[in-house]
């Protein structure tokens, strides 16, 4: 039977929940069934489809310590059947709660359908250092 995601907050709370309990089964649920769907991990290459998405999740999670994760959005943007978030997540691998934290940005995009919400993509990357606009300056993106 497969989860019904009421919000895209759901389904992102269903993504985390799956991500730090090592849940490859509800990971699953939480993507779309839409040949659209992508993931681009940390330093990694653009997975296109459903099935090279988990397979990256199930490679991810195969002999790993279940990680101490708190994630927050940043900034969210619903329109009609779509909705964006900029999500901050803090990664502290094996568990532990005091460990120094893999601080990470993503956007997550999510899409309404008869089955409710599911995610469409995650663009996960280690942000720069640079914060304000005039650090940029000269910069090509």
């Amino acid at each position: 039977m497969s989860l019904y995601f009421n919000s895209a907050e759901e389904a992102e709370a269903a993504f985390y929940r799956a991500f730090q309990n090592l849940d490859l089964a509800l990971m699953k649920q939480v993507w779309s069934e839409l040949p659209e769907v992508c993931c681009l991990h940390p330093g990694g290459g653009l997975l296109l489809g459903k099935q090279a998405v988990l397979q990256s999740w199930k490679a991810i999670f195969t002999k790993a310590e279940r990680p101490s994760m708190v994630h927050r959005c940043l900034q969210a943007t619903t329109l009609g059947e779509l909705s964006v978030h900029q999500v901050e997540e803090l990664i502290r691998p094996g568990g532990d709660p005091k460990g120094k934290a893999s601080r990470v940005i993503a956007t997550n995009v999510y899409r309404r359908d008869r089955n409710g919400w599911r995610m469409l993509t995650h663009h996960s990357s280690l942000p720069l250092t640079a914060s304000t606009t005039e650090e940029f300056r000269g910069r090509l993106h």
